[in-house]
């Protein structure tokens, strides 16, 4: 579960904004961390959890094909991710995890904020997305495994949001706004199931991503999702 948000997230007070400063609102100095304090709230249970991600600098691999290079942005549970700056946008371009002795590309890169002209209200773009917290009830596990991909629609919904956290109160803010339909299998008498999935993402100038919200709400005797919450605790630069 964890894993899953990292990709997301791949992402003080007002005074804390002014000192970092240079208005990104996705850095990728080597050095900085991030905090954050995880809440789940489902219909089967709720749960809390810690995640620090950590920019280690500058790093590449090669495929085949190619030589990718990236800052690195490593998360609290060993996994690692490749990011590039490019004119439009900040892209995720591979991915490596703990057990893994390289990292692996992505088919393709995969847009995490845009940036420049396309940093605009309005903006959309589409992503494949995987669920945060729906998960099969017993017995329901084994004989339907892991729950497939689904398109998530994004959109710049604001420039000019104000966000507080633990770690301060952020002006400013970019907000994405998400929206994708889960279909899943429920039984012979109910068929195919369609749930409205929505995602929000704040990032803060010069900090980045300091809250985030994911709202699956499903709750059958086969299937349980709910709701994720993650605010930023700390940041270090």
């Amino acid at each position: 579960m964890l894993k899953m948000l990292s990709v997301a997230v791949l992402a003080l007070g007002l005074a804390g904004c002014s000192k970092v400063g240079g208005g990104e609102y996705f850095p990728l100095n080597e050095g900085l961390q991030w905090h954050y304090k995880l809440d789940f709230v489902m219909p089967d249970g709720k749960n809390k959890k810690d995640l620090m991600i950590r920019s280690m600098g500058p790093s590449s691999f090669k495929t085949e094909e190619d030589e990718i290079q990236g800052m690195v942005r490593r998360t609290s549970d060993g996994t690692d991710y490749l990011v590039q700056e490019r004119e439009d946008g900040f892209y995720r371009v591979g991915k490596r995890v703990i057990v893994q002795t390289k990292p692996q590309a992505d088919k393709a890169p995969r847009l995490i904020l845009p940036k420049g002209r396309n940093l605009r209200v309005g903006y959309t773009w589409t992503m494949d997305t995987s669920p945060y917290v729906a998960h099969w009830m017993p017995p329901f596990i084994e004989a339907n495994a892991s729950i497939k991909p689904f398109d998530m629609v994004y959109e710049i919904a604001s420039l000019d949001d104000t966000v507080e956290t633990p770690a301060g109160v952020f002006q400013k803010c970019v907000r994405v706004d998400g929206m994708g339909k889960m279909v899943f299998y429920a039984d012979a008498s109910a068929g195919y199931q369609e749930i409205l999935i929505n995602h929000s993402e704040w990032y803060a100038p010069g900090v980045g991503l300091v809250k985030l919200e994911r709202d699956e709400p499903l709750d059958t005797s086969i299937m349980k999702g709910g709701k994720v919450t993650m605010v930023l605790s700390s940041f270090m630069d």
